[in-house]
């Protein structure tokens, strides 16, 4: 695909004013550093800026932060994909832990109807996971409350132990008592159309098309906005690095149920020991060893190998500032370990861009109710009183919940690698757009990690293909007729 304005022209170099860097601003107010919607600033003047509604010059170089560790594995728009512009990131506080957790489901019910408005037809995704779960019961309590409709709607993608959300979700509904529309996404994503294009950047929702399936459908149904459950996993689940304060409770048979269940999860005791013999040292040393200890994929894969030169070294240097402002924001506020995990598992975030012109919210990251969220007790994240690892990390959503839950629910975090794979291999966009204007390589198939890697590539594809129908440039090439 070759636009006029670029046909035979050699992709320009990264100019030095272009590379986009990461830091964050000093936070306005409490709930500054909790609005997830992108805000944007023009580098160097700081004049508060938006996106081109059409047309302006775009940045290689802050595309390719898209193929960061940070942006390939969170829910984040990385550096702004407009030259010129950068985005506002505040700064996040450090996690206090005087928030009442017996306040939780008012606190919930108080962002879901926040989210909802003043609209009569309510649709909630679920999953069949926990998270969703919790938000469709809190929701069904609004809805009764004032006389709202409710459906559900699910994608049906099998997890990697073939057990199928639709299924699962019509559990719950019965369990739950709840009557209402339940609607199934067929998991076949040829038969849904790309989501509309989004002016903030490619998008990274896990199956874009599926989502869109979703927003239709609920449309169709009559539903005026589309609820969704992320969030609750940054805000809600316990950290590691808990053995500390949960010995400081005297509780020794909660104690060894974490241990047992850090260990299973990948982070074995001696990092808690790590954690507890660092919080004895000065903050400078602490974070330090923080980062590679907690995060070691993170400084072992910089970049990605499917860069050009030409933009890979300005990849990296944003990936490194990421990390250099993570741990100063943590270093500065004096945060233990499992609160700088808390700080940095949580921000920056930004919230799934909605597929359609229908309303998309996610409840758990209404500002206000995330930032009560952050402020929880970090050991009240934790219960060894429920039967399974993955409800004991999850007591404070599990608690949203009736009792008995984890007879419906999988006693499991889904997984659903292989239908991530599948869907990837039947919807990827091949990315000559992208190979044309000097930000992949030509043999970038060859070099690709995994299936997140080919994900982006469509993605990026996708948003340039939108971009240039939208008579967008690249910085640095003037636009002819």
């Amino acid at each position: 695909m070759t636009s006029p304005q670029h046909a035979h022209l050699t992709p320009p170099r990264v100019a030095a004013a272009e590379r986009p860097s990461f830091r964050y601003t000093a936070a306005p107010d409490r709930l500054s550093p909790f609005v997830s919607g992108p805000a944007y600033r023009e580098t160097g003047s700081g004049r508060a800026a938006g996106p081109p509604g059409a047309g302006g010059a775009y940045s290689l170089a802050a595309l390719a932060t898209w193929f960061t560790w940070p942006a390939l594995s969170t829910d984040l728009f990385p550096a702004a994909p407009w030259a010129g512009l950068e985005r506002v990131r505040h700064a996040p506080p450090r996690p206090r832990g005087h928030a009442r957790p017996g306040e939780l489901r008012d606190r919930l019910e108080a962002a879901v109807e926040r989210a909802i408005g003043d609209r009569e037809h309510v649709a909630v995704a679920t999953s069949g996971g926990l998270d969703s779960a919790a938000l469709l019961a809190v929701t069904a309590r609004v809805c009764r409350r004032t006389d709202r409709r409710l459906l559900t709607v699910t994608m049906d993608i099998p997890d990697d132990r073939g057990r199928r959300p639709k299924t699962v979700v019509d559990r719950l509904l019965e369990f739950l008592g709840l009557r209402c529309l339940h609607l199934r996404v067929d998991a076949a994503p040829r038969r849904w159309p790309e989501p509309d294009w989004c002016e903030h950047g490619p998008r990274f929702d896990g199956f874009p098309r599926l989502h869109r399936g979703m927003a239709e459908l609920a449309a169709d149904a009559g539903a005026q906005v589309l609820l969704h459950g992320s969030g609750a996993d940054q805000l809600l689940e316990a950290p590691g690095y808990l053995a500390a304060r949960l010995l400081g409770r005297g509780s020794l048979g909660g104690l060894a149920a974490y241990l047992r269940d850090a260990s299973a999860g990948g982070g074995p005791p001696l990092r808690e020991l790590t954690a507890v013999l660092a919080g004895r040292l000065n903050r400078g040393i602490s974070a330090a060893l923080y980062w590679p200890t907690a995060w070691p994929q993170r400084t072992r894969e910089p970049g990605s190998a499917l860069l050009t030169e030409e933009v890979h070294e300005q990849a990296c240097a944003w990936e490194q500032d990421y990390r250099r402002e993570s741990a100063r924001v943590a270093a500065e506020a004096g945060a233990s370990w499992a609160e700088a995990l808390m700080i940095h598992r949580t921000f920056p975030y930004d919230v799934v861009v909605p597929a359609t012109e229908l309303p998309e919210a996610a409840p758990y990251y209404d500002p206000a109710f995330a930032e009560y969220a952050l402020h929880l007790p970090l050991a009240a994240r934790y219960s060894a009183a429920y039967e399974n690892e993955y409800l004991r990390r999850k007591r404070l959503v599990a608690d949203l919940l009736p009792e008995g839950i984890g007879s419906v629910l999988p006693p499991y975090r889904q997984r659903g690698a292989q239908s991530y794979a599948r869907y990837w291999r039947l919807t990827r966009v091949e990315p000559s757009l992208a190979v044309e204007r000097g930000l992949l390589r030509p043999d970038w198939r060859t070099r690709c990690r995994d299936t997140f890697e080919v994900a982006t590539a469509s993605a990026v594809e996708l948003w340039l293909r939108g971009a240039e129908a939208r008579g967008a440039r690249v910085a640095g090439i003037g636009a002819t007729a």
